[in-house]
């Protein structure tokens, strides 16, 4: 019973964030910065934070240079299921994905805290994945869910990016424990890290993500390289 319910609490958490993010997209933030040419190069190498036999590539930038700021991003993952020995992969690209806002926060079910300055990303773009029915099991530790398939062509789909530079986190909610003494910031001692995600039907219950299935898959790493200001102020 108590996993049930901690599992319900989870899939609750994960589509209040989500939801957000949808309706986010519709309204971008205007960053206040004084160089208009700024641009934040970054780039996540290595294995997944939390898929077993998975490894990631994910590179992109933020440019300034618009007076929305645009990011661009390209990932590439690859998961090897030692029980079946199939190897799942999946590329991806995001052109003009907008950035929402710098200063995001939200309940992470993985770590099980609060990030925040979390830089948002959302946009239209195009991936693909090899030829193979995947499913992984419990996705994340979260629920069973079915991998993309697009027969190894490329497809348009909805982007997710999620870019936390600065790591910070609190323990418990800020919002209900305000910031300071007894709710402190703490930052991962591995770093920064990115998500970069399609929004895909991938056979979870209506109720959670985006609905009718739909819920962000990708690959999410520690930061590697990264060029830029960690903050930026909005207007």
């Amino acid at each position: 019973m108590v996993e049930k319910m901690k599992l319900k609490v989870t899939t609750a958490l994960i589509a209040a964030l989500f939801l957000i993010s949808a309706i986010a997209i519709f309204t971008p933030v205007k960053a206040a910065i004084p160089n208009r040419n700024l641009i934040v190069n970054f780039m996540a190498k290595g294995d997944d934070l939390d898929i077993s036999g998975a490894t990631n590539s994910i590179i992109g930038k933020i440019k300034y240079d618009n007076p929305f700021p645009l990011a661009q991003v390209e990932f590439h993952s690859k998961i090897y299921d030692e029980e079946s020995g199939e190897e799942y992969a999946m590329k991806g690209k995001l052109k003009d994905g907008s950035l929402l806002t710098t200063d995001f926060t939200f309940y992470c079910p993985i770590f099980g805290f609060y990030f925040i300055n979390v830089w948002q990303v959302m946009g239209v773009g195009k991936f693909k994945t090899t030829d193979t029915d995947y499913s992984p099991g419990f996705y994340r530790n979260l629920f069973p869910i079915t991998m993309p398939n697009t027969g190894g062509k490329y497809v348009s789909a909805p982007i997710l990016m999620l870019l936390s530079p600065t790591a910070e986190y609190y323990l418990l909610d800020p919002v209900t424990n305000p910031p300071g003494t007894d709710n402190p910031v703490y930052i991962l001692p591995e770093g920064g890290w990115v998500l970069a995600a399609v929004i895909w039907n991938v056979g979870i219950p209506m109720d959670v993500g985006f609905g009718d299935g739909m819920f962000p898959v990708g690959p999410v790493s520690y930061l590697t390289k990264y060029m830029g200001p960690l903050t930026l102020s909005q207007s």
